[in-house]
């Protein structure tokens, strides 16, 4: 079974790759490093500004570690036709699922180290620890982390949904306690008190489990959790796994009955819709820009505002730059006599309604909170021509360029 295993893994990370090369390009790792280059210099400067002792600095931490822990779920690799070719297998089922378990673990425990390590010149300002207590503390996360991926492995075995919500509710007492005691303690203590709750889950929860496997919980919570894994890759790509829902939505009847019907509003019009009623677009519209307006709620600094919402409003209008192509294979469009040019000016009429919204969303955020008013007027000013180049010179560039 681990060669089984060895094999199915080979052939997601095949699929990953595949995914991510479209992840990963270019605009990512440009914004990727404006952001946290900008949120680095931010959280530099706020530590700068911080007594030594804050009070409030071990809380934060204890929150966020606590909040990082939930960061990596179980993955089985499990498919639906494991219930039926696997059932036989199923005594040798507990090696797969312990090469599973090792590769759950690579994830989260990377992701750990970082935020671990980008909160640690906050413990050490707030708790007076040394950096080299770093060690200590990434023990601690790593065996708490280690102990929900065992909970989350116990629940795929048959009645164990009792169990698994008992474990759970322990697991966070524990996770709170033991945290705590490294923080406002001693590291060394809770490095401690870490292994003995790892060995005392994975006791409880793996070597003691005589169960059978369920399997279609098996199968469908991984289901559920590439779904998921999906769902973000299409943010950037086209997934077949993921299939754009239709709603109704007849609240907002009132907005596409603006665009008349009429020939010369052909794709406005099947554009405006695509977009409104699909989940595609507009959910990734409504995600980015109800992340931009939180992140711009809580920067205060001028140039680093202006650089978060001039990046959103890019990242929003480069996202919907897709639709322009969601119909050039509707047989209908192509023999009915409309101009190809219409497709860019109805792109480019619905690309400028969504950005100066946007805008004016991301304007009157940031006025509420920058301190002055020419700081406000430069905010403003340049979210509204951003939009507007984006709209006239970057996206028939970008069209053009594609074809």
């Amino acid at each position: 079974m681990k060669e089984f295993f060895r094999q199915r893994l080979n052939l997601h990370q095949k699929n990953m790759q595949r995914y991510l090369k479209y992840v990963f390009n270019d605009h990512f790792a440009l914004t990727m490093t404006f952001l946290v280059g900008g949120l680095g210099l931010y959280y530099s400067n706020i530590l700068k500004t911080l007594p030594k002792g804050f009070i409030w600095g071990t809380p934060i931490v204890l929150v966020i570690w606590l909040v990082a822990l939930q960061i990596g779920q179980f993955a089985s690799l499990a498919k639906p036709a494991d219930a039926v070719f696997l059932l036989p297998k199923e005594k040798q089922m507990r090696d797969y699922l312990t090469q599973a378990f090792k590769y759950s673990c690579y994830l989260p425990f990377g992701v750990l180290l970082l935020i671990g390590g980008a909160t640690m010149p906050l413990v050490v300002l707030s708790t007076g620890k040394n950096f080299s207590s770093f060690a200590f503390f990434l023990v601690i996360l790593w065996c708490l982390k280690f102990s929900q991926l065992q909970i989350q492995r116990m629940a795929l075995f048959q009645d164990m949904e009792k169990a698994v919500k008992n474990a759970f509710v322990l697991w966070w007492i524990i996770s709170l306690a033991t945290l705590s005691v490294g923080l406002f303690i001693y590291p060394l203590i809770g490095v401690l008190v870490a292994f003995l709750q790892a060995y005392l889950f994975h006791n409880l929860c793996w070597q003691k489990m005589q169960a059978p496997l369920d399997w279609d919980k098996m199968i469908t919570t991984e289901q559920h959790r590439l779904y998921r894994l999906y769902r973000f890759i299409n943010l950037f790509t086209d997934v077949p796994e993921i299939t754009a829902q239709i709603k109704r939505r007849k609240y907002l009847d009132g907005i596409l009955s603006k665009i008349t019907f009429n020939q010369k509003n052909t794709y406005l019009y099947l554009y405006a819709r695509r977009f409104i009623r699909g989940t595609e677009f507009s959910g990734l519209y409504l995600r980015l820009l109800g992340l931009g307006s939180i992140l711009l709620v809580f920067i205060t600094e001028r140039w680093f505002a202006l650089g978060v919402g001039v990046l959103f409003i890019y990242l929003i209008g480069f996202q919907l730059l897709p639709l322009y192509h969601q119909f050039q294979y509707m047989t209908s469009a192509q023999l009915y006599p409309v101009a190809e040019q219409q497709k860019l000016s109805a792109l480019q009429t619905l690309l400028r309604m969504a950005l100066l919204v946007v805008a004016l969303i991301f304007s009157v955020i940031s006025s509420l909170v920058v301190a002055s008013w020419m700081d406000r007027g430069i905010i403003v000013l340049s979210f509204f021509v951003i939009a507007v180049l984006f709209v006239e010179l970057y996206v028939p560039y970008r069209l053009k360029k594609n074809q």
